[in-house]
C-alpha cells in the first residue's frame, strides 16, 4: 500500500509542512549527506509553468528543521540556460538566503550507468552529485504534450545533462522513440526518493502554455507511481490510460494500492 497526502491549500509553509508529517517524511529524511530539491524550472517561464520559489522555500525549511543534512537546490533546464530559470524565478535569491547550492545538473561531472531492464536507455548519463543524494522531485501539476501528465516522474528528466541528450531542445533525445518509456527508464536510474506537488495553481492543456486552473491542493509521497496517479486524476485523466504510469506500474512503484491521507 503506498500513501499519498493530500492536503488542501493555504500557504505554502503550512500545507507543504502538513503534507509532510502526514505521511511521516521527517523520519526517513537522511541526517547526513546531500538532500536536493528538484523543482520544475523547465525553462525561465514563471510559475505555473515553472515550480513557484516559495514551495521550495517550504520544503527547504521543513528539511532544515528536521535534517542536518546540506540542502541543496538541483535543476537542468529543458530550454536555454539554467542560470537564467534560477535568477529569473528568485532561487538565487533563495540560495543565498539559505545558503544553499544552486547545482545545474546540465553542467555537471556526469558518469555513464547502465540498466538491462531500461526499455530503450540501457545506458545513460547522470550528475555524479546526484546519483547518492536525497532527491526531493518538486514539480508543478500540469498537463503535457507527450505523456498526458507531467508530474513527479517525468520532473527527473532534468538530471540528464544536456550536451548528452539535447537536440531541438536541452533533453529533445529524451523524448525518442517513446517519451512515455523514457520516463520509465530515468526513474530506473534514479527516482525520486520523495516527491511533493504544487497542484495549488495546476497548469491545463499544455507544458509550457497551458491556462491556469486553481486546484488549491498539495501532493506529498514517497512512491512516485502512485503520486503521479493521484495527480493525473485531478488533472481530469485516468491514469489507466497513460502509459508510463502502467510501465512503471510494479517496476517503480505501485499505481493500484493508494491511501489517500487528506488534510
Amino acid at each position: 500500500m503506498s500513501v499519498v497526502a493530500k492536503v488542501s491549500f493555504t500557504d505554502y509553509r503550512t500545507s507543504i509542512h502538513k503534507s509532510l508529517d502526514l505521511i511521516g517524511a521527517a523520519a526517513r529524511l537522511p541526517h547526513s549527506g546531500l538532500i536536493i530539491i528538484k523543482p520544475n524550472l523547465t525553462n525561465a517561464d514563471k510559475p505555473p509553468v515553472t515550480t513557484n520559489v516559495k514551495a521550495a522555500e517550504a520544503v527547504c525549511t521543513y528539511c532544515t528543521q528536521h535534517s542536518k543534512a546540506e540542502v541543496a537546490i538541483g535543476e537542468g533546464s529543458g530550454s536555454g540556460r539554467t542560470k537564467d530559470a534560477f535568477d529569473n524565478n528568485g532561487y538565487t535569491d533563495l540560495g543565498a538566503k539559505y545558503g544553499m547550492r544552486l547545482i545545474d545538473f546540465n553542467e555537471e561531472k556526469a558518469v555513464r550507468l547502465h540498466e538491462a531492464k531500461a526499455f530503450h536507455w540501457k545506458q545513460l548519463y547522470l550528475p555524479k552529485i546526484a546519483i547518492d543524494a536525497f532527491i526531493i522531485s518538486l514539480p508543478v501539476l500540469k498537463d503535457h504534450s507527450f505523456t498526458s501528465s507531467t508530474i513527479a516522474m517525468k520532473n527527473m528528466f532534468g538530471l540528464a545533462p544536456s550536451r548528452y541528450y539535447s537536440g531541438s531542445w536541452n533533453k529533445s533525445k529524451l523524448h525518442s522513440p517513446s517519451t512515455h518509456e523514457s520516463v520509465v527508464d530515468v526513474c530506473l536510474y534514479k527516482k525520486p526518493d520523495l516527491c511533493v506537488v504544487d497542484a495549488s495553481v495546476a497548469l491545463i492543456g499544455m507544458h509550457l502554455a497551458g491556462s491556469p486552473r486553481i486546484l488549491n491542493v498539495i501532493l506529498a509521497g514517497f512512491d512516485p507511481v502512485a503520486v503521479d496517479t493521484v495527480g493525473s486524476g485531478l488533472l481530469g485523466h485516468d491514469p489507466n490510460e497513460i502509459e508510463y504510469l502502467r510501465l512503471a506500474h510494479g517496476r517503480i512503484g505501485d499505481m493500484k494500492n493508494i491511501e489517500i491521507l487528506e488534510g
